[in-house]
């Protein structure tokens, strides 16, 4: 039997040579590495086949078949220590333990923006035996059921006075310019107060109450409003507008001495800007967690790149979806969790077509 040696660069250019010499039905009996690149033994396979023939022992194909495994095995090996010294021995444990149909989802989800927790509280549940497709249509499902609605879906039709907190000054200003034109619908311009407890009250919102004719009061601090709730808050829609929070001042944060009076009876509407960063909406989130909201408005849709952090703190602190603040309208807008999955679709392909991707996963880009 001839056995005839090709060396190459690498691997692929020695086993092309072997390719063009022996053709596609040669069988690789060796490969090592060499000052001079990788040199790799063949034979034609046709000649196995003939000598077999011949001789008819069997053995020489279990042989050779043997040879080509554990060529195989050896080019695995290398491929897996390529692999190992990139990731690190922690991050490869976690890829190689995982199955593919899982690694995939994650990959899909960490797209979307969604962060490892909130990955995780998708995934916890999801049976990856049936297939990818079936497997990815369960975690949608799981992240629209993740996604909730608040009972009464119109803050207008609450009657219970709002605050608006978080997000900025111009964000909050916006939402109760819609919460107005909103109540103005069914409510005259008597029955509605506007409260301004902030240092820096919103010029377009003062001019806003002035021209629609809609009472508007300013104080200088929390207590001062609360106190004016108790004297005027049985209009039948009263929104708060406030200051900026202050996570980093915990309990102590003023804006906490206007829900000291259980009997007032105020809600929260929290702006959630499509622009800020999760760790910042969570900070915001753990901050208030104790107070009453009703429901959040997503603000700064049009700026976002992405709704990862959106998506993140809905899941994770289970804040009820109320609608979606844009400047261009003059209400609320409804947004269902379909759509809201639809449009972080969207950007998520747009951003991936740009190249501005990259995985929040602790391991190699996985796909499909």
């Amino acid at each position: 039997m001839n056995t005839e040696r090709f060396v190459a660069r690498d691997s692929k250019s020695a086993l092309e040579k072997v390719k063009s010499k022996l053709g596609a039905d040669a069988l690789i009996l060796s490969t090592k590495r060499s000052d001079a690149g990788v040199e790799v033994t063949a034979i034609n396979g046709d000649m196995v086949l003939t000598d077999a023939t011949l001789a008819g022992d069997s053995r020489l194909n279990e042989s050779t078949n043997d040879i080509t495994l554990g060529y195989l095995d050896r080019e695995l090996k290398t491929l897996r220590e390529v692999l190992y010294n990139a990731l690190g021995e922690r991050a490869w444990r976690e890829v190689a333990g995982k199955k593919p149909v899982l690694a995939t989802l994650e990959q899909r989800l960490s797209t979307l923006g969604l962060s490892r927790s909130a990955i995780e509280v998708i995934t916890s549940n999801l049976d990856t035996t049936e297939g990818l497709n079936s497997a990815w249509s369960a975690a949608l499902n799981n992240l629209m059921s993740s996604l909730d609605a608040p009972t009464n879906a119109d803050p207008i039709t609450d009657l219970s006075p709002k605050a608006i907190l978080g997000g900025s000054g111009s964000c909050r200003a916006l939402v109760c310019r819609q919460l107005i034109t909103r109540a103005l619908q069914s409510l005259k311009p008597s029955q509605i107060l506007v409260v301004s407890a902030t240092q820096d009250p919103s010029g377009a919102l003062l001019d806003f109450c002035k021209r629609e004719k809609v009472k508007r009061i300013h104080v200088k601090n929390m207590l001062e409003a609360r106190s004016c709730l108790k004297k005027l808050g049985s209009r039948k829609k009263v929104i708060v507008e406030v200051g900026d929070l202050s996570p980093s001042m915990g309990a102590k944060d003023p804006i906490f001495d206007l829900f000291n009076d259980p009997a007032l009876g105020i809600e929260i509407i929290t702006v959630l800007p499509a622009t800020h960063q999760s760790e910042i909406l969570r900070s915001v989130d753990q901050h208030i967690k104790n107070l009453p909201i009703s429901g959040g408005i997503i603000s700064k849709v049009s700026e976002a790149v992405s709704l990862g952090a959106i998506l993140d703190i809905l899941i994770l602190s289970e804040v009820p979806l109320m609608g979606v603040s844009r400047p261009f309208d003059s209400v609320l807008q409804p947004i269902t969790p379909t759509g809201l999955i639809r449009l972080a679709k969207r950007l998520a392909r747009d951003k991936v077509r740009e190249g501005k991707f990259v995985s929040t996963l602790p391991s190699f880009s996985r796909t499909a």
